[in-house]
C-alpha cells in the first residue's frame, strides 16, 4: 500500500463495523489500518495506533462470542472508545474533527 492516500476531508469518524480492526472512517470510507499510514498521514503515535488496534480486536472478539455480548461488555468498550476518541482528537489537533459514532 502506498502512503499517498489522504482522508479526503476534515472529519474522521470513530465507528466500529464487523471485521474492522482500526475503526477510523473518512468521508469516502474506511481509512487504511496500516500503522505506517496512520503514523505518516494522520501523525498518530505508536501507542495510540496500538490502542486503536487493541480496541478493534476486543470488538472483534466480542462479536465472535455471542455469550459474552452483555450490556456491561459493550459499556466497557464504549468507555475505552471515548478515551480513544479524545486521544485521537488531541493527536490530530485542528487538522481534523473527530466524531464518535457508537454502535
Amino acid at each position: 500500500m502506498g502512503l499517498d492516500i489522504t482522508v479526503g476531508g476534515e472529519v474522521i469518524t470513530f465507528m466500529w463495523d464487523y471485521g474492522v480492526r482500526v475503526p477510523l472512517w473518512g468521508p469516502f470510507g474506511l481509512l487504511p489500518d496500516d500503522p505506517r499510514w496512520l503514523s505518516a498521514v494522520l501523525r498518530l503515535s505508536d501507542s495510540l495506533i496500538e490502542d486503536l488496534a487493541r480496541w478493534g480486536d476486543s470488538m472483534l472478539d466480542l462479536d465472535a462470542a455471542p455469550s459474552q455480548r452483555t450490556q456491561e461488555a459493550y459499556e466497557r468498550l464504549d468507555v475505552r472508545a471515548q478515551d480513544l476518541v479524545q486521544r485521537l482528537q488531541t493527536e490530530v489537533g485542528s487538522t481534523y474533527t473527530v466524531r464518535y459514532r457508537p454502535w
